[in-house]
């Protein structure tokens, strides 16, 4: 079963990743924005293709980079 292990947040908290652990030990990331949409708030998954990482340190880069581009934010240390 797959499990989220770890979430990113961009400064506005308007969008988010999360790094996920495979039932097969490899990790991938999901990106996601924040919506809101006629009352309705949630998250809106943002497709970035599937890539399967070997690390969970790995995994935390790639995952804050897609972070960087998905949110076009500014980040503290970046």
């Amino acid at each position: 079963m797959e499990r989220v292990i770890q979430e990113f947040f961009s400064p506005s908290k308007n969008h988010k990743v999360q790094i996920i652990k495979r039932k097969d030990g490899l990790y991938t990331t999901e990106s996601y924005r924040w919506m809101e949409d006629c009352g309705y708030e949630f998250w809106s998954y943002i497709s970035q293709g599937l890539t399967l990482i070997d690390s969970k340190e790995h995994a935390q880069k790639i995952a804050m980079e897609q972070l960087i581009e998905c949110s076009r934010e500014r980040f503290k240390n970046t």
